[in-house]
C-alpha cells in the first residue's frame, strides 16, 4: 500500500486540487428536500480536508464552509455511549448488524424491538438515550463536552435547522414511539428526540470532520491538541459500525470498493478513516438516491483508488521494508580511531559484529520479519545491535516477540546491544518487564550505533590484544611513520608537553587552528555541535594518533570540540615553530608530517566510500 504518510507535501495539496477540479463537473444528485431548512445550502458548495494523525493538515475548496453534521452525529454519540454504558449494555439496546435498509428505515429486531445498528435512525435515537445524563440539558452538554474534545473548540447549534428538524420529524417520532413501546427507551421519548434533533443540527466544517476522523484514526487522541476524544478501547467498535453499516444501504459496496470505515450525513458530509493514518473529510450537499454525496463518494473513491489505501489491501511486509540497513563492524567500523595493529584485528574480526537499522511501524509480521533476520545474523556473529531509530510505533505484539527475541539471543551466550529507543514511550520499562536485564549488560546503555559498535570493538580487541600501559613515545605515533632517528630528535626540540584533566577542553569548534596533538597517553573525542543542542560525535581518539592535522595543511579554524575523555598527556606541536625552521631536517620532517596525514585522509576516503557503499546496499 503506498503510505500516504509519507507522501511529499506539496505533492499531496497539488493532488487534492486537482482531485477538486476534477469533481467539480460533477452536478448530478440533488440537495435533501425533506428538511425545508437544508434547501437553502448551495449545491455548489465543495469542499475537501484531509487531516493526518501526525496533525499535518491539508484542505481545498470550501473546507472552512458551516453545515449541519446531520447523521455524521451517529458515530460519535455511539463512542459517547459506549464510554457512559459500557459495551454490554449498550449492545442490549442496539444492534451492529448491516440492516441494507435506507437511514430512516423502522428496521428493528421483531422479538424485541432492538433496533439493527447505531448508524440508521432507530439505532441513533435509542443511542442518544444512553447518553449520561438525567436531563436533556445535561445530555446535550455532555455532547457538546465531547466535540469539543475532537474539534479543540466549541461547537454550536443552527436552530433554524434545529426546529426545521423538529417540526418535520414526524417519522423520527414514529421510531421512537416504538422503540419506548419495547423499553429500548426507558425515558421520556419527546426528551429523547429533542437531543437528536439538536445533535443533527450542530455546526461543523469539513475540516472539523477530518479532525474527527483523524482522532479516531489516532486511537482516539486529538492529534493537535493531545487530548483524548475516546477511550482507546472504544475505537474499533466505532470504526467497525462505520465499516459495515455507516453509509446505509450503499455500506456493502463502499467497503468493497472504498475499503475505509465512514459515516455520511443528508447535510453533504461524508467522514471517511484509515486508522493509522487519517481522517478524510468531503462537503458537497447534492446526494444520491441513497442519501449519501454524489461528490463525496467520487473523491473518496478516486483517493482510494490512486493510493492504494483500501483498508484491505494487504501491505506485505518484507525484509527490504522493514530492515533499512544491514552491515557488519568491519565495513562499518564506529568512530573510534585505532592503531594499525587494532585495525588489522577489527577487519579480521569485524563480521562478529552486526548491525541491523529497522525502520517504519513494527507490528506482528514485521516483528517477525526482525526476528527472522536477527537469528540468521547471530549464526555467525557474536553480537547484534538492533537500532530502532526509524521505528515510529512498536504495538504489545511486536514488544513481545522482541523481548522473546532478545532473550533468545541471551540463552545463545550472545550480546544483544538496542539502540536509537529513547524516543520511543516506554520501552525500556517494557522491555526489562519481559526479561531480566544484568547490571553490567550492554542492552540499553549505548545512546548511538556509534557507541554500540565501540562496545563490540573493544570486546573484541580484549581477547587479542593486551591493553598498552604506559605513554605513547613520538616513535609510535601513526602521524611519525618513517621518521628517522634525527627527524623524530629535531621534532622533540619542536614540542611542549600538556597534562590535560579528564573533561578538560583541548579546542573547541572555532578556535583558530595552529597546533597539532600528539596523544602521548588517555583519550580524547571530537564532537560537532547539533542542531537538537546535542553534540554529535566526530571521532575519539586514543594514545598513538593525532588531532589538529588542518594546521599543518594551511590557517583555518578547527570544526569540531576537542575535549579530554580520561586524563590525557599531549605533545603539542605549534605548526608557526616548524615553518620557521630552515634546516633541510625540517624541511624533511614537514614533508614527511604533511605525507602521512595524506594518507590518513585517503584512508578515512576509503573507509567513506565502504561505509556508504555498505549503507546503501
Amino acid at each position: 500500500m503506498r503510505d500516504a504518510v509519507t507522501m511529499n507535501a506539496n505533492s499531496l495539496q497539488n493532488y487534492l486540487r486537482q482531485l477538486h477540479r476534477d469533481c467539480a463537473g460533477i452536478d448530478t444528485g440533488a440537495v435533501a428536500s425533506y428538511i425545508p431548512e437544508l434547501l437553502k445550502v448551495d449545491p455548489a458548495s465543495f469542499g475537501i480536508a484531509l487531516i493526518m494523525v501526525d496533525g499535518h493538515v491539508y484542505q481545498v475548496g470550501d473546507s472552512l464552509q458551516p453545515f449541519t453534521i446531520q447523521s455524521i452525529s451517529k458515530a460519535v454519540t455511539y463512542g459517547l455511549a459506549l464510554e457512559d454504558r459500557g459495551i454490554e449494555a449498550v449492545l442490549s439496546k442496539v444492534d451492529v448488524e448491516p440492516s441494507g435498509e435506507a437511514f430512516n428505515s423502522i428496521s428493528l429486531e421483531p422479538e424485541t424491538g432492538r433496533p439493527r445498528n447505531p448508524m440508521i435512525n432507530a439505532g441513533a435515537i435509542a443511542t442518544v438515550s444512553l447518553v449520561g445524563g438525567d436531563t436533556p440539558e445535561a445530555k446535550f452538554t455532555r455532547m457538546l463536552q465531547c466535540y469539543e474534545k475532537y474539534l479543540g473548540h466549541p461547537v454550536v447549534m443552527d436552530e433554524d435547522v434545529y426546529r426545521s428538524e423538529k417540526s418535520t420529524g414526524h417519522r423520527n417520532r414514529a421510531i421512537a414511539y416504538l422503540l419506548r413501546n419495547s423499553n429500548i427507551i426507558e425515558k421520556d421519548t419527546d426528551e429523547v428526540l429533542d437531543v437528536y434533533f439538536k445533535q443533527c443540527s450542530l455546526l461543523v466544517t469539513c475540516e472539523d470532520l477530518a479532525l474527527i476522523g483523524a482522532t479516531l484514526a489516532n486511537n482516539g487522541v486529538n492529534p493537535l491538541t493531545g487530548i483524548r476524544a475516546l477511550q482507546d478501547r472504544y475505537v474499533p467498535a466505532v470504526l467497525s459500525v462505520m465499516s459495515s453499516c455507516g453509509m446505509y444501504d450503499y455500506s456493502g459496496a463502499w467497503i468493497y470498493t472504498i475499503g475505509m470505515p465512514a459515516k455520511s450525513g443528508v447535510g453533504g458530509g461524508i467522514l471517511a478513516v484509515l486508522p493509522g493514518q487519517f481522517g478524510l473529510a468531503v462537503f458537497s450537499p447534492r446526494l444520491d438516491e441513497r442519501g449519501n454525496s454524489v461528490r463525496g463518494i467520487a473523491v473518496c473513491k478516486k483517493l482510494s483508488a490512486d493510493f492504494g489505501l483500501h483498508l484491505f489491501h494487504i501491505g506485505r511486509a518484507t525484509a527490504s521494508s522493514v530492515i533499512h540497513a544491514r552491515y557488519d563492524a568491519a565495513q562499518v567500523p564506529s568512530r573510534r580511531t585505532r592503531d594499525p595493529e587494532q585495525n588489522r584485528v577489527l577487519s579480521e574480526l569485524g563480521h562478529k559484529v552486526i548491525v541491523l537499522e529497522l525502520q517504519g511501524d513494527l507490528v506482528f509480521t514485521s516483528a517477525e520479519i526482525v526476528i527472522h533476520e536477527s537469528m540468521r545474523a547471530v549464526g555467525n556473529a557474536d553480537f547484534l545491535i538492533l537500532d530502532f531509530t526509524r521505528v515510529e510505533e512498536i504495538d504489545e505484539s511486536a514488544l513481545t516477540l522482541i523481548a522473546d527475541l532478545i532473550q533468545s539471543i541471551f540463552d545463545l551466550s550472545k550480546h544483544v546491544l538496542v539502540t536509537g529507543y529513547s524516543q520511543k514511550h516506554g520501552f525500556e520499562k517494557k522491555i526489562k518487564q519481559r526479561i531480566e536485564v544484568a547490571a553490567e549488560s550492554p542492552l540499553l546503555n549505548c545512546e548511538d550505533i556509534d557507541h554500540a559498535l565501540e562496545w563490540c570493538e573493544q570486546n573484541l580487541l580484549a581477547n587479542r590484544i593486551p591493553h598498552a600501559e604506559g605513554e605513547m613515545p613520538l616513535a609510535a605515533q601513526s602521524l611519525c611513520a618513517g621518521f628517522s632517528a634525527e627527524e623524530l630528535e629535531q621534532l622533540g626540540l619542536m614540542i611542549e608537553r600538556r597534562s590535560y584533566q579528564q573533561g578538560t577542553y583541548l579546542c573547541r569548534d572555532g578556535d583558530p587552528a595552529n597546533t597539532l596533538f600528539f596523544i602521548l597517553s588517555g583519550q580524547i573525542t571530537l564532537s560537532a555541535p547539533l542542531a537538537s543542542k546535542k553534540a554529535g560525535r566526530v571521532s575519539t581518539i586514543a594514545a598513538g594518533s593525532a588531532c589538529g592535522e588542518i594546521a599543518l595543511l594551511g590557517q583555518g579554524t578547527h570544526s569540531a570540540d576537542v575535549v579530554a575523555d580520561l586524563p590525557v598527556i599531549c605533545a603539542v606541536l605549534d605548526c608557526s615553530r616548524l615553518e620557521a625552521e630552515t634546516s633541510s631536517v625540517a624541511a624533511q620532517l614537514r614533508l614527511k608530517l604533511v605525507t602521512n596525514v595524506a594518507r590518513s585522509l585517503a584512508k578515512n576516503l576509503r573507509q567513506a566510500t565502504l561505509e556508504i557503499k555498505s549503507l546503501r546496499s
